[in-house]
């Protein structure tokens, strides 16, 4: 990709030395890319039919070693070797069996007294955390100059790990941004989180029927699970309207293999406030049919985390990234 923002690998092989992901070639040990632009490289590590399930190993890049849970569905993403190994029949069938099982989707809708008794809610997580900050005296951030570095503030990250300490939700907090900065997609620990938004009445869910069936057990309670919510969107709120900002000016670039997708469902919307970074997904790969990039000023509250206060956004990937609420209205975010 020529990329200063992101690794790539000028000398990687052709789309026509791999076959096209399918289930029979999820066998422990095989090696494949995923369909991204830079074409990453990934060692299939597990299968679990059970879970509906596979798990590969990152070989490369700035996310090397890490490892995503996938739904059986998104093996459609990925290229393997030819000279992959087969699943034998009979495993084979497990898995046909399983993606059919979980092939299915939910949509949970808001309800409007959930809205309101989370809006309330938030307004009184709101006043708690104005109190908070005003007793610990955050430092003076230049914003402008962090967007520019697309580095956070060292101060801001140890200043929201004792807000999250005292309250229970440090854990709980590190696990979903760094699940989201690697893949929202591993796992179901953000499907979860989604799922609690929609009960709150924040934001419908539209995806995937949960697979696991300890996805709600403790730690990960739905309770817990909208504690987090709303301290996170006070927390954040609350600092940035302190630096008197009441919008941010956002940006996301796209950049697909064939026509433009109708947009989906998001719970959560990963944006970045760098135009660069923008610009480096805009840019695509050289089988890049379609290409977009979406520029918008974006109302503090729907900002759940940002680079600025998130340790997690700053120890791979330098995005200078935001989360939002997900908003159906929305065309662009």
């Amino acid at each position: 990709m020529g990329s200063t923002i992101y690794e790539s690998d000028p000398e990687r092989a052709q789309d026509g030395e791999f076959v096209a992901g399918e289930l029979t070639y999820l066998v422990v040990g095989n090696n494949g890319r995923l369909l991204d632009a830079r074409r990453t490289p990934i060692t299939v590590t597990a299968v679990n039919p059970d879970l509906g399930a596979f798990e590969v190993e990152i070989r490369a890049f700035e996310d090397a070693g890490a490892r995503w849970l996938l739904s059986l569905d998104d093996v459609g993403h990925f290229q393997f070797a030819r000279d992959a190994s087969l699943a034998s029949p009979d495993v084979l069938a497990r898995l046909e069996g399983a993606r059919a099982r979980f092939a299915r989707t939910e949509r949970i809708e808001c309800d409007p007294a959930s809205r309101e008794a989370a809006v309330r809610r938030l307004a009184g997580e709101r006043s708690v955390v104005r109190d908070w900050l005003a007793r610990h005296n955050p430092p003076p951030v230049n914003v402008a100059r962090l967007i520019q570095r697309r580095t956070g503030e060292p101060t801001l990250f140890a200043l929201l790990d004792k807000f999250l300490v005292e309250r229970g939700l440090d854990e709980l907090d590190r696990a979903f941004s760094k699940t989201f900065v690697s893949n929202p997609r591993s796992g179901e620990l953000i499907k979860g989180h989604a799922i609690v938004l929609a009960e709150l009445g924040l934001c419908p869910y539209d995806g995937q029927v949960v697979r696991d069936p300890e996805l709600f057990k403790e730690p990960w309670s739905r309770a817990r699970r909208a504690e987090h919510i709303i301290a996170r969107l006070a927390f954040v709120q609350e600092l940035w309207s302190s630096w008197k900002h009441e919008t941010v000016t956002l940006y996301r670039g796209a950049a697909v293999d064939g026509p433009l997708p109708a947009r989906s469902q998001a719970s959560f919307v990963s944006a970045t406030f760098s135009r660069e970074v923008a610009s480096e997904h805009f840019e695509g790969g050289p089988t890049t049919q379609t290409a977009v990039m979406w520029r918008q000023r974006v109302p503090v509250r729907r900002l759940l985390m940002t680079f600025v206060e998130t340790s997690e956004m700053n120890s791979r990937f330098d995005e200078a990234e935001a989360v939002l609420i997900g908003d159906p209205a929305n065309r662009a975010f």
